[in-house]
């Protein structure tokens, strides 16, 4: 619905309230709200602007009954029935009362475990936006024969015509929401799924086998990792359609890359953004995995959505929403965005990019014990604090830290075997090129080591052809290799994932050592880390032992498995 003037200049000001509330599953959920109070010319007797004052300040409560959730009745019908093994669990049910807010949510504690219960919430409620969508647009084109053309009651439309936009990591994953959007409308009908055949051939259902890794490792990386795609979809009455070309598609399901491919980049001399004029709900699963492929496509889709369009195509201005019209969308927008950990990117899109005027909310439990309770090694974990006026400073005051310990400790020759781990492959090529210069002895293992070089450095490194070795979070997240021989482990800085961490340590258990490179008194695991990583301090230790370390006046701090 339009807001008033008055509204609308709430919205712009963008001062929140915050409130705090409690579910059952989801726990401590802070919830912002815009500050109607500071417009007094707000307490008004219109019913109408009343409601969107009041639909504004609510605040979520759980709902169990899917009828209140206000799901289309079809849809609630098809998920209620048995036979499509469709399942709402206590999870679904609170993201679901949530999403009906139609507030903005970040929510970054997603795992394996729950991950099937977030892809069905999301999936139930972009189909029940399209659907509502639907409907309304259908009844409005009744009453607009009936009406005049410029009755301003019968606008229902935006500039373009995707509403739902959906981005996801893996074509495994659009697999699953394809599948998943199929039972809902479709569950005893095999014949309403347009280019089924296609699809088929194009997201395949493919069996990852199974070796030595480890479980998380395989459901990460489960089915069809490919990760350039983009798929449009049609909804109407009877029909799912696949494959539709994106100005003739409700919902767009892509990755990050196969959007910056259609997108374009700055610069380009052609650029293809229209269609994301009019997105109302936009959705980031799995958004730990866009780290470590690149973020910067993520700021590409954030610089391009909601951009005046390039060319008309055909719309019918009489019928296009008043606040589409004046260039506010992004006030309009649900933007829902789910990943394995928090990250200041994510922090940063909440609260640089999510401007929706009905308010947002996260979860913000806090960590009991973090990554290092899983570690099984016995090697003692010692954490060095690098202080930093800034974060710009704090790259380099800890490569400089970084450095200096490596010259007054690990160059001697029974601290062999030393393991430099970097979460930024920018800090990895500033370290190559500084080991370089020093011509010291090392290999290296990055996302962008080819194989054969990847087994000598492993193999050099193991039988102490090497003293160092250099290794990046991205080999180790898409790679997951046992480095064996590792005695002395270096955190320039702790990874983005936290069970990354726990990887990495377990690997100084003595079934990886090589039995000539030493004793198992002489092993160490070093870890850098500045006030401003207080988030994967966090992930890592837990949220208390993070705020003691950051303001402790030691500036080391060292952990046993005992502890």
């Amino acid at each position: 619905m339009d807001l008033s003037e008055e509204l609308t200049s709430c919205v712009k000001e963008q001062k929140w309230k915050v409130h705090t509330t409690q579910f059952p599953v989801l726990k401590n959920i802070q919830v912002q709200t815009l500050d109607l109070g500071s417009k007094p010319s707000l307490q008004t007797t219109d019913k109408l602007e009343k409601l969107q004052a009041q639909l504004m300040s609510r605040i979520p409560e759980p709902v169990s009954d899917l009828e209140k959730l206000n799901l289309k009745k079809n849809l609630r019908v098809n998920i209620e029935d048995k036979e499509t093994g469709l399942k709402v669990s206590p999870l679904s049910s609170e993201l679901l009362s949530i999403f009906s807010s139609y507030k903005d949510l970040v929510w970054n504690e997603r795992t394996h475990q729950n991950g099937e219960d977030l892809r069905f919430s999301y999936t139930a409620h972009a189909l029940n936006h399209v659907l509502k969508t639907r409907t309304k647009i259908l009844n409005n084109n009744q009453k607009h024969e009936k009406r005049d053309d410029n009755d301003e009651a019968l606008r229902d439309q935006g500039l373009c015509r995707p509403k739902v936009l959906i981005v996801v990591p893996f074509r495994e994953s659009c697999r699953r929401v394809v599948n998943l959007m199929e039972k809902m409308l479709f569950p005893q009908s095999k014949g309403n799924v347009a280019n089924k055949k296609k699809f088929a051939v194009d997201y395949p259902d493919i069996e990852t086998a199974r070796k030595n890794k480890s479980d998380e490792y395989y459901e990460t990386f489960a089915g069809d990792i490919n990760d350039s795609f983009k798929l449009g979809l049609a909804v109407t009455k009877k029909t799912l359609k696949l494959f539709t070309d994106f100005y003739n598609s409700d919902i767009i399901i892509a990755s990050p890359l196969g959007l910056r491919l259609t997108l374009g980049a700055e610069g380009d001399q052609v650029r293809n953004y229209d269609f994301l004029n009019s997105i109302e709900v936009m959705i980031f699963d799995q958004a730990e995995i866009f780290k470590m492929q690149n973020w910067d496509h993520i700021y590409g889709l954030l610089d391009d959505i909601h951009k005046q369009p390039q060319e008309s195509r055909g719309v019918d201005y009489s019928r296009v929403r008043l606040w589409t019209l004046d260039g506010l969308n992004k006030y309009y927008r649900q933007s829902l965005l789910f990943s394995g950990t928090p990250c200041p990117d994510m922090n940063a899109i909440y609260n640089r990019h999510c401007f929706n005027y009905f308010g947002k909310a996260r979860v913000i439990n806090p960590v009991v014990s973090g990554a290092i309770s899983k570690v099984i090694s016995e090697v003692p974990l010692v954490f060095h604090r690098v202080d930093s006026s800034s974060p710009k400073n704090a790259v380099d005051e800890r490569f400089r830290y970084l450095k200096n310990l490596i010259n007054s400790q690990y160059m001697k020759d029974d601290m062999d075997h030393v393991m430099v781990f970097f979460s930024s492959y920018a800090d990895f090529v500033k370290a190559r090129n500084w080991f370089k210069k020093s011509d010291l002895d090392y290999a290296v293992v990055s996302e962008y080591t080819k194989d054969n070089k990847t087994a000598k450095a492993r193999d050099d490194f193991y039988h102490n052809s090497v003293h160092f070795l250099l290794y990046t979070e991205r080999a180790h997240f898409y790679r997951r290799f046992s480095i064996k021989g590792v005695r002395h482990l270096i955190f320039h800085q702790m990874p983005l994932i936290p069970g990354l961490m726990t990887d990495l340590c377990n690997l100084q258990q003595e079934q990886f050592q090589n039995k000539r490179g030493g004793s198992g008194a002489n092993m160490s695991c070093t870890v850098l880390y500045t006030k401003y990583d207080v988030i994967r301090l966090a992930q890592c230790c837990g949220t208390d032992r993070a705020a003691a370390m950051v303001n402790s006046s030691k500036q080391k701090h060292a952990f046993t498995l005992s502890s």
